[in-house]
């Protein structure tokens, strides 16, 4: 019979056999966790450990259970495909269920939007959704439909895409192509590089219109060569400035329209502060992309006075959640207010670009402007 020192001894040598066996498992998670933490100390600390961890475990061919468990997920991608983040384009076919790490919050706060900067050359480091009237839109069809890429962070594949998804996917004359990634941004193009990224998730499909709604994780300090730009800096804001330069280049090649939204206000009033310093350079670097328009939320979502709010009522009076818990994202049903100005955004642009329809402008809706 054990002893009691015995039985402890034993749970304690499973316990450690356990996190053991997750930490070679999970060699490559770490590594990327490191690799996404802010630019500052535990970065530092942690991203070299983890890389030497992730180095030493490979040759044990450990990670191979790793990737049978992805392979895996994939194999559930036609029953949960809404849920599961793809890395290709796809047609959106239901809501997008996926959930982001909460932005970086840690960094200093700028005091004001400064004056716009040079952009210099920086060498970069490695219940009941609200419904639309029902109209048909003037889309000129070709092939399979209008595509229409729906690309960013969080902020559009949580709520606004499956919105979207609901109030725009069931006419067959459009072409969702899903074109997001969560927890990625411009600021950070050695987690995740857009610039070459993005041309791959739409090779299928080069999309006509283009919906983007990113920004929410670029709030932080980047770290260019050895030096660290601290976020809301002159510097920073020339290094974030050419990085949207360029992607706005990207997405906007062939006549191709699109339509930013801004980043709506934020219930912890530091973040959103950030939001609105993030949300002043967008529209600076618009000016020089007269085929990108800009599309602020807060009005579609009922906010006055930059005032954040949880709930609003609806036309019948029935209070709806715009927000979810985190304060940032918004619901499907908040963003299903966003769904008549996209709506009335996708009628003028197709008819804006000569590849889709005529060269007759129609005026813009009154919560679009440059």
């Amino acid at each position: 019979m054990l002893r009691r020192f015995d039985s402890l001894f034993r749970l304690f040598l499973t316990l450690l056999g356990a996190v053991l066996l997750a930490l070679v498992v999970e060699a490559e998670g770490l590594r990327t966790w490191a690799d996404r933490l802010a630019v500052g100390p535990l970065r530092s600390v942690s991203l070299p450990v983890a890389e030497a961890w992730a180095d030493a475990v490979r040759p044990l061919g450990f990670s191979r259970p790793r990737a049978v468990l992805l392979a895996g997920k994939d194999a559930l991608t036609p029953l949960f495909a809404p849920a599961l983040e793809q890395a290709e384009a796809v047609v959106l076919t239901g809501p997008a269920v996926v959930i982001a790490p909460k932005p970086v919050q840690d960094m200093p706060e700028p005091a004001s939007v400064p004056e716009p900067v040079p952009v210099g050359s920086w060498p970069l480091a490695a219940p009941e959704l609200p419904r639309a009237p029902s109209r048909s839109i003037a889309v000129t069809p070709t092939g399979e439909g209008v595509a229409i890429a729906l690309a960013g962070d969080s902020m559009m594949a949580v709520g606004l895409a499956p919105a979207l998804t609901r109030g725009l996917g069931s006419d067959k004359r459009l072409h969702l192509v899903r074109a997001f990634r969560s927890g990625t941004g411009l600021a950070r193009p050695e987690v995740f590089d857009w610039l070459e990224r993005y041309p791959l998730m739409v090779a299928e499909r080069p999309p006509r219109l283009v919906i983007c709604a990113m920004g929410a994780n670029d709030a932080q300090n980047v770290q260019v060569g050895r030096d660290v730009l601290r976020f809301g800096s002159e510097a920073w804001d020339a290094f974030y400035l050419e990085r949207l330069d360029r992607f706005l280049a990207l997405i906007t090649a062939n006549d191709t329209r699109v339509l930013w939204v801004g980043m709506p206000v934020m219930r912890e009033k530091g973040f959103s502060r950030r939001m609105a310093h993030m949300n002043a350079l967008v529209q600076q670097a618009l000016q020089a992309h007269p085929s990108v328009q800009w599309l602020d939320p807060n009005p579609a979502l009922g906010y006055v006075d930059n005032a954040f709010a949880q709930y609003r009522a609806n036309a019948r009076g029935k209070l709806v959640k715009l927000r979810a818990d985190d304060g940032i994202h918004m619901t499907d049903e908040g963003a299903g207010f966003l769904v008549e100005p996209i709506r009335d955004w996708i009628e003028t642009a197709q008819l804006q670009t000569p590849t889709l329809g005529s060269q007759h402008v129609l005026p813009l809706t009154a919560a679009l402007s440059r």
